[in-house]
C-alpha cells in the first residue's frame, strides 16, 4: 500500500536534522464529504507509525485559509476563528493515543451539519507526535505532524467562476474569481488559434486555490511573438466533476506588434 505525504513538518529551534524515525504517515491526506441540513456523516482515518519507536501522538483541530496568490499556500487558525469553519461540525475520537513501534491506530470521526448549510466549511484534523526522545544533537525537542484536509461542502453547492481578460505591457493579464459558495481549484489550459483553426501555442496556468468571492491571476504566456494578424485565445478552467468555465478572446496584432482585443466570448 503507497501512503501518500500531505506534509511533515518539523520544528526545531536552530540548525537540526530530525532523526528519520521521527515519521507519522496518513492513508488520507483529504476529506470531501457532500451534506445536506442536519445530516450525520461518519468516517475514519488510519494513521502509521513509521518508527522504530513507541509514538504518543496528540489529536486536535485547525482551520484553515487559502491565502494569495492562492497558489495552495494556506494560513493556519485556531479552532472556529476562521469564517468558514468547520470545527463545531466535527467531533473525532481518540483524541490522544499510544501506538508501538510500525503500529497504526484507526480514528473515527463524525460531521454533523446544522439544519442550514449556505456555503463549504473547511479546517484541517492534526496528528502531532512531540516526545523529549526526539531530540536532535543539541538537544531541541521535535515535532512532527500530519494533517487530513476537510472540505464539508453543500449537496446543492453552487459553482460558478468568471474569467475576465485584458492587456498588461502587451501581454495578457487573465483573473479568476469565484462567484459560487465553495472552494475552487481549476486547472487552467489555454491555446492561440489563427484565423484558420490552426492551434499556434498551448499552455498550462499554476492550479489555483480560490475561495468564494476571491479573485486570483492565472498565468498566461505568449511564449513568442505573434506575427500581424488576427487570433483566437481560448482559456478552459475545469472546476473538476464535470464543471468547466471557458472563455474564448479575439486577439489582433498589428505591424508593431501591439496587441488588441476586438471581441470576448464566454
Amino acid at each position: 500500500m503507497i501512503f501518500r505525504i500531505i506534509f511533515l513538518m518539523f520544528c526545531a529551534v536552530g540548525m537540526s536534522t530530525a532523526p528519520s524515525y521521527a515519521q507519522l504517515f496518513l492513508e488520507d491526506g483529504k476529506k470531501t464529504i457532500a451534506v445536506a441540513g442536519g445530516e450525520h456523516t461518519t468516517g475514519s482515518l488510519l494513521i502509521h507509525n513509521t518508527s522504530a519507536e513507541a509514538a504518543d501522538v496528540k489529536v486536535y483541530w485547525e482551520d484553515f485559509e487559502y491565502k494569495a496568490p492562492y497558489d495552495g499556500s494556506k494560513n493556519f487558525l485556531p479552532a472556529g476563528t476562521a469564517p468558514a469553519s468547520a470545527s463545531q461540525w466535527v467531533t473525532f475520537s481518540p483524541q490522544v493515543f499510544s501506538m508501538p513501534a510500525f503500529g497504526q491506530q484507526r480514528i473515527d470521526y463524525m460531521v454533523t451539519a446544522p439544519a442550514q448549510v449556505q456555503e463549504g466549511h473547511y479546517g484541517v484534523l492534526f496528528f502531532e507526535r512531540s516526545s523529549d526522545s526526539l531530540k536532535n544533537e543539541g538537544g531541541v525537542t521535535l515535532v512532527t505532524r500530519v494533517g487530513c484536509l476537510f472540505f464539508i461542502e453543500p449537496k446543492d453547492k453552487v459553482k460558478k467562476a468568471d474569467l475576465n481578460v485584458g492587456l498588461k505591457a502587451n501581454s495578457i493579464a487573465a483573473n479568476f474569481t469565484n462567484q459560487g459558495n465553495v472552494i475552487l481549484i481549476p486547472r487552467t489550459t489555454y491555446y492561440i488559434m489563427q484565423k484558420d483553426g490552426m492551434v499556434l501555442l498551448r499552455g498550462e496556468s499554476k492550479k489555483l486555490y480560490v475561495p468564494p468571492g476571491v479573485s486570483a491571476p492565472l498565468d498566461i504566456l505568449i511564449k513568442k511573438p505573434l506575427d500581424p494578424g488576427q487570433y483566437t485565445l481560448v482559456i478552459n478552467a475545469d472546476l473538476e466533476e464535470g464543471d468547466v468555465v471557458v472563455k474564448e478572446i479575439g486577439l489582433a496584432v498589428d505591424a508593431s506588434g501591439q496587441y488588441t482585443i476586438v471581441n470576448t466570448q464566454d
